[in-house]
């Protein structure tokens, strides 16, 4: 098999152990690529791992964590003999209305969806062989946010600006830094119910007609008539990885959800 353009050739991709992340995963292997999948579900990156032997090594690492995720791109260089891409995959939304956010919830949105991003970016600029990419998952909420997303669509709009910060300082080398922005996609955090300030999340078959009724309203904003799926949104990603020519731009894949007034 031929081997792919600089950025995904040698990958580290956070959240991989599902949704958006598992599918990036997959479109580089497919197209020959090696990658270090991290996340903090271990069982999920074994299987992974199990799937694919020889391409994948599995990284556990909670990036709420300084501790941990400090150094990671240098593991994962080491596991891979290299690196030229990441991509960062991972992230947590809590919806909850302004004067019902937790400190809880706060300070592990921020961590998670901002500082833990920036901080792989500042260590993929020494880390990356030159000519790398970096890929950062944001969000259509990061321009276009809703009541109970005050504390993700902060985040990710402060990662879109660190993402041009980083685009800059990487220019030297030639690593390029860039951002794909989905709408909503169907994956597990989709999935969860979103509830009302004080309301008892339902069980059984209350749950699911919960959560049919939910993601068919979502499917509904978007002028394409559905939600997206992991793999076009994977498609996007590994593009931005191998495109020589493209830095500090953001890639909108959203079935045209920001087209609605």
């Amino acid at each position: 098999m031929r081997e792919g353009p600089p950025g995904t050739r040698k990958v580290l991709v956070t959240g991989g152990g599902s949704g958006i992340g598992l599918a990036v995963v997959e479109a580089l292997l497919r197209a020959g690529g090696r990658v270090v999948v991290s996340g903090r579900r271990g069982e999920r990156l074994d299987a992974v791992a199990r799937a694919w032997p020889g391409q994948v090594v599995a990284l556990p690492c909670d990036l709420a964590s300084p501790s941990e995720r400090e150094g990671l791109l240098e593991r994962a260089r080491a596991a891979l003999g290299g690196l030229d891409g990441l991509v960062h995959s991972a992230g947590l939304a809590v919806h909850q209305l302004p004067g019902h956010i937790s400190e809880e919830a706060l300070r592990a949105q921020l961590e998670v969806n901002l500082v833990a991003p920036l901080r792989l970016g500042e260590e993929a600029l020494s880390v990356l062989e030159e000519g790398g990419g970096m890929v950062f998952l944001t969000s259509t909420l990061a321009s276009r946010p809703l009541p109970t997303s005050t504390i993700y669509s902060a985040a990710k709009a402060g990662l879109l600006a660190g993402m041009r910060s980083l685009a800059l300082a990487g220019a030297g080398r030639r690593l390029r830094a860039n951002a794909v922005c989905p709408g909503v996609v169907d994956t597990e955090m989709v999935r969860t119910p979103r509830l009302a300030p004080g309301e008892t999340p339902p069980e059984g078959e209350a749950l699911e007609r919960r959560i049919s009724e939910q993601l068919e309203a979502l499917g509904a904003l978007h002028p394409l008539g559905r939600l997206g799926r992991a793999e076009e949104v994977a498609e996007a990603v590994v593009h931005l990885l191998g495109a020589p020519w493209t830095t500090g731009s953001e890639l909108v894949v959203d079935g045209g959800l920001l087209l609605r007034e």
